[in-house]
């Protein structure tokens, strides 16, 4: 039987990736997204590049309700689920901390109820920077 997969933030540009790779490789794949409107647009409708084969389940990883139902006969999971825009994030602060962390915390105490074999957690380059850059003198 194939094994079952939740990738929260999945129709996210990493996520979608990913879930399309994992399906290609006999997954069965589940992803959890609110479909933010700064990255999908206002009408909420499933984005055209997610395969037909993945379920989407729309709602927010902050809610305990939603991240319970996704979970539900799930083997592992990738949480990749984050408010995305490192500008904004200086001035938003309550409402990133309150996604990006509280949002873990919500699919962490989810996992104590439901454990899965399996939890990757990703992150991107906002939460280290981009690192040093040098010209090729050194400089």
């Amino acid at each position: 039987m194939a094994k079952k997969v939740l990738i929260t933030g999945g129709a996210g540009f990493i996520g979608s990736h990913l879930a399309d790779e994992l399906s290609s490789n006999g997954y069965n794949v589940k992803v959890l997204d609110n479909l933010s409107p700064q990255v999908h647009g206002s009408d909420l409708d499933r984005p055209d590049y997610l395969s037909n084969g993945i379920e989407l389940l729309l709602g927010d990883v902050r809610d305990r309700e939603a991240v319970r139902k996704a979970l539900k006969g799930i083997d592992a999971v990738y949480h990749f689920a984050a408010k995305v825009g490192v500008g904004q994030s200086m001035y938003e602060i309550v409402e990133y901390t309150a996604t990006n962390n509280d949002g873990t915390a919500v699919l962490l105490e989810a996992l104590i109820k439901n454990p899965v074999e399996r939890l990757i957690v990703a992150s991107s380059m906002s939460i280290y920077g981009e690192g040093l850059y040098r010209d090729a003198g050194g400089e």
